[in-house]
């Protein structure tokens, strides 16, 4: 009887352990956002990176089109020139500062790499980005 108590409380604390597990994975922290963002920039079907930003915070969303994605950040040729994004501080979310690599079309043409800074917003447990500046423009692009 003993034996099976003590094996109640074992399937009882792992299964809170999985519970609580999965609730943290549900969760997307700045770091995780900002990847997704990135991923999106790699992909030729881009009708889903809109989702990385704050649906009610981001003014300029509704003219992010194709359109507008390809003029800024151009896709990538091939899976050899894609874009990367490296954080440098993310410790404050209304100013998450990184770089952001891409291919040759980036940045004018240049490819060179470009200073970002981020301004992040919480939706409940996950963060979306809200203003995107570039280059330390005192206006964001995305905003």
């Amino acid at each position: 009887m003993k034996r099976r108590h003590v094996f109640l409380l074992i399937v009882l604390f792992a299964s809170l352990a999985f519970i609580f597990d999965t609730c943290n994975l549900l969760n997307t922290d700045i770091m995780d956002r900002i990847n997704m963002f990135a991923s999106g920039l790699n992909n030729s079907d881009r009708s889903g990176i809109n989702a990385n930003f704050d649906s009610a915070l981001t003014q300029n969303l509704a003219a992010m089109n194709a359109a507008w994605w390809a003029g800024n950040f151009p896709v990538p040729p091939d899976a050899n020139h894609l874009y990367s994004i490296s954080l440098i501080d993310y410790s404050n979310p209304a100013n998450v500062i990184a770089t952001i690599t891409g291919p040759s079309a980036f940045n004018g043409g240049t490819g060179l790499a470009v200073n970002a800074v981020f301004v992040m917003s919480k939706e409940g447990q996950d963060w979306f980005i809200e203003k995107l500046f570039l280059n330390g423009s005192a206006s964001p692009l995305i905003y």
